[in-house]
């Protein structure tokens, strides 16, 4: 639930914002199970004083459910801290308090929340029909789990391929392919395979859809391709996790992928992506070295604020790829780089006002197979002049706009330093121009794994001269992580080079980077060396 918050000395008013309530676990269980189901729900809005101006600081909280819309009592109450960047907040429902089955059992329910010491807020906010899943009996149209088990027996791996008994079930006719298409399974639409054994001979399902290209080797997690996930314990360093996502064919993936295959929301039953019992929930590493400045983005990564780049954490590596579909629908374009008739940045959507969470934006570019673009990706869209001056602009990295502000100009002077991920904000979303089968065009140089279209040695590029020349050649500039492989291969020697999250050397400690560079660098003055990547 997203809600704009009116404070005033003595009473306050809801004006709703963005809809109602969003519960963050969305699984639907069997009623025997409803118990272990996650009980928290997120509630985010803004908080305004009487004359409208945000609010600052932190405020406690009362949150209570009802089952009518006035009088009558709680039947759940939580109090809660909230912190405020600009009067936007966030927070977790059920933390301390669990939402049981229950609470939403029967009828609807309304929410009342109380700020400090004032009284109650209303009119009560009805509850949408999301929280009823936590007592959903069956599950209707398509499922997407990473294995199926029954009665502690395996019987479908993490591929999709059949690991049961052989007296397994009949495999369904698969649909045909194009004409003249036949073989096993792989090229989408193509003739499926065979069923499992004790199928009775019966054809077993199709190859993977359109959807799929770029991920047959993958786990496609609500829009996002997973090639390789590593949860053991104790972790691993960045550099081993680094060159690991390169072996697979990708790269670590970015925060805001984790914003999209991370529900933390999944703790309390073990089903958390990064979680192991008696630890909790893991940190990761992510492309751009998982800083986790002033702990802002804590949800998403947990990860330590400068980290060590031995540091123990989880990962998981993206494949990256945006199928041809997704490049070429009607809101898809190609903003030209300066200085070029024919290469650019591909967004696939764009929205140039300050309204969307940073998880709304993340889902929206997953859905198209795409990403946030990259603070550098983000220098040819202003070049284009696809946003103001001031327009808060998300990126991949949520946007950090460090110390003096030097990135004003590339994201936005409305950006403040450690913004928090609930703000509003505009967005574009840039698909990856990486081939569709992942090989590295003939104009690139496989590098360690990583497909680098240019490397320039000479440290004379400011941010936005590395950024533009990259976008001519349709790439990007390279991230942390593949900085980080590109010099373990002894190349770029001694030279200080941008990264595409704007090569902030905070401690200077962060993997990819040269304990040379300087803390919050400036892309207007500050000269290095880069690498192109796709």
């Amino acid at each position: 639930m997203t809600t704009t918050i009116n404070k005033g000395p003595a009473m306050k008013t809801v004006r709703r914002a963005m809809g109602a309530l969003v519960l963050a676990a969305m699984c639907a269980m069997p009623a025997v199970a409803a118990a272990q189901v996650p009980s928290t729900m997120i509630h985010q809005g803004r908080l305004l004083d009487r004359a409208g101006a945000p609010s600052t600081g932190s405020q406690s909280v009362v949150y209570r459910i009802y089952d009518s819309a006035t009088g009558g009592s709680a039947i759940w109450t939580e109090t809660l801290t909230v912190t405020l960047d600009d009067g936007y907040f966030s927070t977790q429902l059920g933390v301390m308090i669990p939402l049981t089955p229950t609470v939403f059992g029967g009828r609807t329910r309304f929410l009342g929340v109380t700020v400090g010491t004032d009284p109650e807020m209303t009119p009560r906010e009805p509850i949408g029909s999301v929280p009823y899943a936590l007592v959903a009996t069956n599950v209707v149209g398509d499922i997407t789990p990473s294995s199926i088990t029954v009665g502690g027996t395996q019987i479908v791996d993490s591929t999709g391929r059949w690991v049961g008994a052989s007296s397994g079930p009949s495999g369904p006719m698969g649909p045909a392919g194009p004409p003249g298409s036949q073989g096993p399974a792989g090229p989408p639409g193509s003739q499926g395979p065979a069923g499992p054994p004790g199928s009775q001979g019966a054809q077993g399902p199709a190859g993977p859809s359109s959807t799929n290209i770029g991920c047959e080797r993958g786990l496609m997690m609500s829009g996002v391709c997973v090639v390789g996930i590593d949860n053991s314990a104790p972790g691993s360093d960045w550099n081993l996790a680094a060159s690991t996502c390169a072996g697979l064919g990708g790269d670590l993936c970015s925060p805001t992928q984790y914003a999209v295959i991370r529900d933390d929301q999944f703790e309390a039953s073990g089903r958390q992506l990064f979680y192991l019992a008696g630890v909790g929930r893991r940190a990761v590493w992510a492309s751009n070295f998982s800083d986790n400045d002033g702990g802002r983005i804590g949800l998403i990564l947990r990860s330590d604020d400068d980290p060590l780049s031995s540091s123990g954490y989880g990962y998981a590596c993206c494949a990256n790829i945006t199928p041809p579909e997704f490049r070429s629908r009607a809101t898809t374009e190609l903003v030209r780089a300066m200085g070029s008739s024919d290469q650019g940045v591909q967004v696939t959507y764009l929205n140039s006002r300050e309204e969307s969470t940073s998880y709304l934006a993340a889902s929206v570019c997953a859905s198209l197979r795409s990403d946030l673009c990259s603070k550098s990706q983000y220098v040819t869209l202003n070049d284009a002049g696809r946003f103001s001056g001031a327009t808060r602009r998300l990126t991949r990295e949520f946007s950090d706009n460090d110390g003096p502000f030097f990135f004003n100009a590339v994201v936005g002077s409305n950006t403040p330093d450690n913004p928090v991920p609930v703000s509003a904000w505009a967005f574009a979303c840039c698909a990856s121009q990486r081939p569709v089968d992942n090989s590295c065009p003939s104009t690139g140089t496989m590098i360690n794994n990583v497909c680098v279209l240019d490397i320039h040695t000479t440290e004379d590029s400011s941010f936005l001269d590395a950024a533009r020349a990259c976008s001519r050649l349709g790439a990007d500039i390279c991230s942390n992580s593949q900085m980080q492989n590109i010099r373990n291969m002894g190349r770029l020697p001694g030279i200080r080079a941008w990264t595409n999250s704007g090569a902030d050397n905070d401690a200077r400690r962060v993997g990819g980077l040269l304990p040379t560079m300087p803390d919050d660098p400036n892309p207007l003055t500050d000269r290095f060396g880069y690498a192109c990547c796709l």
